[in-house]
């Protein structure tokens, strides 16, 4: 992974080099739906400590700024072991004002690839995510943005238990646009919320189910949230997502944050479910 940075970065114009960035992230996390399951018995909730830093280079392309990263990021669950996991990828972003002045609109695009292992083999794979994002700022106090994303996951090995269906449960993708605003108070506490519509794979854990099994595309056992759990893949759900949250300037570099996200699933077959994850995070960017 170091040698895939070095040859990105060799391959940019020596004076086009403008600094090093570090990013870093701790997170308390608690999801009342873990296991994205429909019925109460099927239900997990757990608390998880979450970890991320990425470093990175700013190099100005295109009469934008383009800052090419690597990323770590791990997650540890007080319950559900099986969980936990690290995960290691490249990224890149490019961010670029469309004219002068503090209301002129901006361009974005960002590209990120990560490898995950898991403490249950079953969850291992890789991970790829693509965006571009339209923003301005209209006025001191606040701005919006418009994104549209494309996520995909591969599932590394196919843990096959049903004869004919793929074992691959955790391979998905999917295709979102998010609406994103945030609005300062004062210098230091910053407001923001966000709505998202994603369309696309979903993964729903639960213990064995005659319903979901007819509307799967993959099905293996999940161990992690116990023996008896089985994981469904289920194709052309449609998510919405609402965040609201607060940010504390801790100075200018770092922030304390907390949020809120409702995320409410609408699957074929009537398999619907719905989560909440709560957060309060320790976010540090130079």
């Amino acid at each position: 992974m170091r040698t895939a940075i070095a040859l990105v970065l060799a391959a940019l114009p020596a004076a086009a080099v403008a600094q090093w960035t570090f990013d870093a992230e701790a997170a308390r996390v608690y999801d009342d739906n873990l296991s994205r399951a429909q019925r109460d018995s099927d239900i997990i909730r757990d608390h998880a400590l979450a970890l991320r830093g990425a470093l990175g280079r700013r190099f100005v392309v295109a009469d934008g700024d383009l800052v090419l990263r690597g990323e770590a990021r791990a997650a540890r669950y007080d319950d559900y072991r099986g969980l936990d996991h690290a995960a290691l990828g490249v990224g890149a972003a490019w961010r670029r004002k469309l004219g002068l002045g503090l209301t002129a609109p901006w361009l974005a695009a960002d590209a990120a690839f990560f490898a995950e292992d898991y403490d249950e083999p079953v969850r291992d794979g890789s991970r790829a995510a693509l965006s571009l994002e339209l923003g301005r700022r209209f006025g001191p106090r606040f701005d919006a943005s418009l994104t549209a994303a494309y996520d995909w996951r591969e599932q590394r090995d196919d843990f096959a238990t049903v004869p004919g269906i793929s074992g691959r449960p955790f391979s998905l993708q999917g295709r979102s646009l998010a609406l994103r605003g945030s609005f300062a108070f004062d210098e230091r506490l910053l407001a923001f919320a966000s709505v998202a519509v994603r369309h696309g794979d979903v993964v729903s854990s639960t213990r064995r189910n005659r319903q979901i099994f007819d509307e799967s595309a993959a099905i293996a056992d999940d161990p992690a949230f116990g023996p008896d759990f089985i994981a469904y893949k289920l194709t052309g759900a449609s998510t919405s997502s609402y965040t609201v949250g607060l940010s504390w300037a801790l100075g200018t570099k770092a922030s304390l944050d907390a949020a809120v996200t409702a995320d409410r699933t609408r699957a074929h077959g009537g398999l619907d479910y719905d989560g909440n994850v709560y957060s309060v995070s320790l976010v540090y960017r130079d």
